[in-house]
């Protein structure tokens, strides 16, 4: 049995209870108190929850033909409902999301295209307040560390989950251990390696390891983050190599956060021998309460052999919190795709302005 088919079996073998519950956390705390079960007395808590994003965008798109292609789209991006547990060192989540119900390039879905329900997180697991164990449809461990530190989702998601180099959540098992004086956390993963939304294709699991660490812990520089991961996985019914490489330095303040981070790709869109890169930098802010403001650039690099196969994309976005629970956003983005690019993703040559609603009890 080869290295590649070991290695995640072997990390499934090690993941005993080594996790903190550092998952990634809601940037808005819910509104009501936790439901607790029999006036309070048996101990349960179960927490509801919902968040919507909608929108309006209005797109300028380039054609081949030289000319200026404009469309102005309704839409609602993002819906969840969430539903958490508690009992003493028991836990349980789940999520649901609404999705259009046709895939990618068809028009005609269950009743046309109609929004349907499918589980974004479904698990259980063990937690104390430094480790966690989780396993079912678990959230991954870098993109929800990156996503988080963002925190701006409703304008845009991380460039991983746009390049889908990375899922979010998927089928599988992660252990989370905080490090002694919140120094930061170690965690393992292993899953199916096809996201959340697919069944596994091939016989091989994946394996994620990450490493969060905060140097200055308990000084003025706490909120400076250092976070390393490798996931060593396949995808697709071929079996081919899906490996992935994030490293990002990362501010996690109050006020202000940011942080740049780098990925590096070994196997992509089901090639095994292609290899890529992506870079980003980003920054949000609340200068003054209620006032929200972001800027991100990235590059990815899709193929590193051509390189016009490459995006780049510079946004810009303000908001306004009107009240806790909701936010608006304008937001104004470009991307700028080289030649081998835009022959691949078309459409992707373009500007786009957003008006953007987030609401999230």
């Amino acid at each position: 049995m080869t290295l590649r088919r070991t290695l995640p079996l072997a990390l499934l073998a090690t993941l005993t209870p080594l996790t903190a519950r550092a998952q990634t956390a809601p940037t808005t705390p819910p509104l009501a108190p936790p439901v607790s079960t029999a006036a309070g007395t048996t101990g349960l808590t179960v927490r509801p929850g919902l968040e919507v994003f909608s929108q309006y965008a209005l797109r300028f798109t380039n054609t081949d033909a030289g000319t200026l292609d404009t469309t102005h789209t309704f839409d609602v991006p993002r819906t969840h409902a969430s539903l958490t547990a508690d009992y003493e060192h028991a836990r349980a989540r789940v999520v649901l999301e609404a999705v259009r119900s046709a895939s990618e390039g068809s028009l005609l879905g269950v009743a046309g295209d109609s929004f349907v329900l499918r589980l974004r997180e479904a698990w259980g697991g063990w937690s104390s307040p430094r480790v966690e164990v989780r396993a079912g449809v678990v959230p991954t461990l870098a993109l929800p560390e990156i996503e988080s530190t963002w925190g701006l989702r409703a304008v845009a998601p991380t460039p991983l989950e746009t390049a889908r180099w990375m899922s979010p959540a998927d089928l599988g098992l992660t252990a989370r251990v905080a490090l002694p004086h919140g120094l930061g956390a170690v965690a393992l993963g292993a899953y199916n390696g096809e996201g959340y939304a697919q069944r596994e294709f091939n016989r091989s699991l994946s394996g994620e390891a990450l490493v969060v660490l905060r140097p200055f812990a308990g000084t003025a520089l706490e909120p400076l983050t250092a976070l390393a991961s490798y996931t060593l996985g396949t995808a697709g019914a071929g079996d081919v190599r899906s490996d992935r490489f994030t490293g990002a330095l990362l501010w996690r303040g109050a006020r202000i956060r940011g942080g740049a981070s780098v990925t590096r790709a070994w196997g992509i869109d089901d090639r095994g021998d292609q290899t890529g890169w992506l870079v980003e930098g980003f920054v949000a802010a609340e200068p003054v309460a209620s006032l929200l403001v972001g800027a991100r650039v990235f590059r990815w690099q899709r193929d590193d052999s051509v390189d016009t196969d490459r995006v780049t994309t510079v946004l810009a976005t303000a908001g306004w919190r009107v009240v806790r629970p909701w936010e608006v956003f304008a937001a104004v983005s470009r991307a700028i795709p080289g030649a081998r690019a835009v022959q691949a993703l078309p459409g992707s040559d373009h500007w786009e302005l957003r008006l953007v609603s987030r609401v999230v009890f």
